[in-house]
């Protein structure tokens, strides 16, 4: 680009050699930081895009949230795990899809697990564009029973609305049971 490595280490304001160790990608401490001001000086603006390669690595507490549902439901609900929801090009997925098996209505419900409650504002959004897109009869909300979710889940059906009022108890017996849910709503488990 016509800059000697001279002007550009004292622009940078590091050593010549510094510099030569970051070109030939011999140095560990290099920031996205300093990459963006080299460009700067060769009059290039650095991009960075991020793509999906397959599923995100899942925190242990939904992991173990997700075998404590597995493990409740009866035998008679056919589950699909990181089901897609049903629109072309989106990454978006239910944690399970379940379905009853034997019901003419094939009675979807799609589940979303949380270990924990960070931010209600943030589930209520995701949870309507899910209504929109998911294309299920019923959405279950499984939480892991802390302390935390216990406190934040009824701020959370609320938030939700009456569509989500179907008590614990109903849902988790509906699910053990192999029966069509009564309507949407949060699991603690």
């Amino acid at each position: 680009m016509g800059i000697s490595q001279r002007t550009m280490a004292r622009e940078l304001g590091i050593s010549q050699p510094r510099l030569w160790r970051i070109e030939q990608d011999d140095s560990d401490e290099v920031s996205i930081t300093r990459l963006s001001e080299m460009a700067s000086l060769l009059g290039l603006e650095p991009s960075l895009t991020l793509h999906p390669i397959g599923d995100p690595i899942r925190d242990k507490g939904q992991q173990a949230v997700g075998k404590r549902f597995d493990a409740l439901l009866s035998p008679a609900w056919s589950m699909t795990t990181e089901a897609l929801l049903p629109l072309p090009g989106d990454l978006r997925s239910w944690d399970r899809l379940l379905r009853l098996r034997g019901v003419p209505d094939r009675h979807l419900v799609g589940v979303d697990l949380e270990s924990r409650i960070r931010d209600i504002q943030d589930l209520v959004r995701r949870t309507r564009l899910r209504e929109r897109d998911g294309g299920v009869d019923e959405i279950l909300i499984v939480l892991s029973d802390s302390a935390t979710n216990r406190r934040l889940a009824d701020q959370l059906r609320e938030a939700l609305g009456p569509r989500y009022a179907t008590s614990n108890r109903a849902l988790r017996t509906a699910l053990r049971l192999g029966q069509p849910l009564p309507g949407s709503g949060v699991v603690l488990l």
